[in-house]
C-alpha cells in the first residue's frame, strides 16, 4: 500500500472546496500550508488507497463540508470493515470448544501430551485476533471448553459485555504504539539533522 503524501492531502482539500463553496478558505500561503500539514499529521498513518476512499465516501454522504474527523472516521470504518461482529466471534468460539475439550483430555496422558498440546496451540493460533482479546491463551481456551451449558450461557453474556471494552482497549494500545513509533521516527530525523 502506498503512503499518503502532502500532495494527496492538497487534492483532498481541493476536492472538498470544489464541492462545498467557502470551505477551507485560507487567507495566506502559510495558512494553506498549515492546513495541509495538520491534515497530513493526522492522515499519514493511513494508506493512500484508504484515504482516497474515505474522502470519496465522506463527500458522498456529506451535507456540509467534511471535517478531518469525518475522514478519519470513514478511514477507520474502511479498515475495520472486515472485522468480525461479536456474534460471529462467539460462533467461532462455539465451533472450536468441542475440539478443544476433546484434545484437552489427552493432556492427562504422558504419551499423548506433546501432540495434544501442539494441536491446542495450533487451534489457539488459528483464532481470530479479535477473539484472542477474550481468549487470552490456550489455558483459557481449555477452561472455556470445560464449561457446562449453563455456565456457557453466563459466559456468553459476559463475552458480549466485555468485547466492546476489549476492542476499545486494543485500539487505544494500537494508537499509543503508533504514536510512540512516530515520536521515535521524528527523534531519529531530528538527530540526523543536527
Amino acid at each position: 500500500m502506498t503512503p499518503v503524501t502532502e500532495k494527496d492531502i492538497f487534492t483532498y482539500i481541493y476536492k472538498i472546496q470544489l464541492n462545498f463553496d467557502n470551505s477551507y478558505q485560507t487567507s495566506s500561503e502559510n495558512e494553506r500550508l498549515l492546513l495541509i500539514a495538520s491534515w497530513y499529521e493526522i492522515l499519514r498513518e493511513y494508506p493512500k488507497e484508504v484515504c482516497d476512499l474515505a474522502v470519496t465516501n465522506a463527500l458522498r454522504r456529506a451535507k456540509f463540508a467534511p471535517r478531518i474527523g469525518d475522514i478519519v472516521e470513514e478511514a477507520e470504518r474502511i479498515i475495520h470493515a472486515a472485522d468480525k461482529s461479536d456474534e460471529q466471534l462467539w460462533a467461532e468460539l462455539m465451533q472450536v470448544l468441542p475440539s478443544a475439550y476433546e484434545l484437552s483430555r489427552y493432556l492427562r496422558y504422558p504419551q499423548y501430551f506433546k501432540n495434544a498440546a501442539k494441536k491446542l496451540n495450533y487451534m489457539y493460533a488459528a483464532l481470530s485476533p479479535e477473539l484472542k482479546l477474550y481468549v487470552v491463551n490456550v489455558s483459557t481456551l481449555i477452561e472455556l471448553s470445560e464449561l457446562t451449558s449453563d455456565s456457557l450461557s453466563y459466559e456468553k453474556n459476559r463475552f458480549f459485555r466485555q468485547m466492546p471494552t476489549l476492542r476499545a482497549q486494543n485500539a487505544q494500545t494500537y494508537n499509543a504504539d503508533r504514536l510512540l513509533k512516530n515520536i521515535e521516527k521524528q527523534n531519529k530525523i531530528g538527530i540526523k539533522n543536527e
